[in-house]
């Protein structure tokens, strides 16, 4: 039993075909909000901010303002906004010396082969419209206003604690929040735990091994009698609650 992944109180979900193997795989996800891409993930702030308003911003939400390191993830954020967007680059320390985030790598996109021209007054780096220079690099004045894409970690979906989850073999109808295809129950215990909306989650076995986690507005308590069912085959369900 040394090579297992699951504590002994989940037996149950061994009677629905739930192998080791899949309960160990390592499944990475994003917090409720955040979109996933390239390994990281990402979310635009609608409200437009200066410079260091959005960085702080970033910081509040577990992430930091992003700064591409590829032509690829340039690409990417020029497609998440139609306005300018602040990147994670200043020169505010040492006039001239662009400092961008750790994990850029010295990548640089700049608009012509003479920007940054700004000096002194232009010291924070923006990300340009398509309609502008096509997702070019500009340097312009920190106070100017302008979208923020925040760049975060992937979760790991194994350090959600089951322990912590009463596991029933029935299913709660009529509170889906929305649906997700998924591995195993320890992965739709993460996704509960870093949606705020979550009360409660189903994850569905169907005969064909598809997995989907349903993740609940309310828990069995809150809901008419009719709408939490016992788990029947073919489809086998198994519901979880704090």
């Amino acid at each position: 039993m040394g090579g297992f992944c699951l504590p002994s109180v989940l037996l149950i979900l061994f009677t629905i075909g739930m192998s080791s193997a899949h309960s160990c795989k390592p499944q990475m996800l994003c917090p409720f909000g955040w979109e996933s891409w390239g390994g990281s993930c990402y979310k635009l702030l609608e409200e437009r901010m200066t410079w260091q308003e959005g960085r702080l911003k970033c910081q509040e939400l577990g992430g930091e303002m992003v700064a591409p390191s590829s032509l690829e993830e340039n690409n990417y954020l020029l497609s998440k906004t139609s306005y300018r967007a602040w990147m994670n680059c200043n020169d505010l320390e040492n006039e001239g010396q662009w400092d961008c985030t750790s994990d850029n790598g010295g990548y640089r996109n700049w608009k012509t082969p003479h920007e940054p021209n700004g000096g002194t007054s232009e010291n924070c780096v923006e990300l340009s419209s398509s309609l502008v220079w096509g997702g070019k690099w500009n340097d312009a004045p920190c106070s100017n206003e302008y979208h923020i894409i925040c760049k975060g970690k992937e979760v790991v979906a194994t350090q959600a604690k089951l322990k912590q989850w009463r596991l029933l073999a029935s299913c709660l109808t009529g509170h889906t929040l929305r649906e997700i295809p998924t591995s195993n129950v320890r992965v739709c215990a993460t996704v509960c735990d870093y949606d705020p909306r979550c009360r409660s989650f189903n994850v569905q076995h169907f005969v064909t091994g598809e997995r989907i986690c349903q993740i609940n507005n309310g828990t069995r308590y809150e809901a008419d009698h009719t709408q939490f069912v016992k788990s029947e085959k073919p489809l086998t369900c198994i519901y979880g609650e704090r």
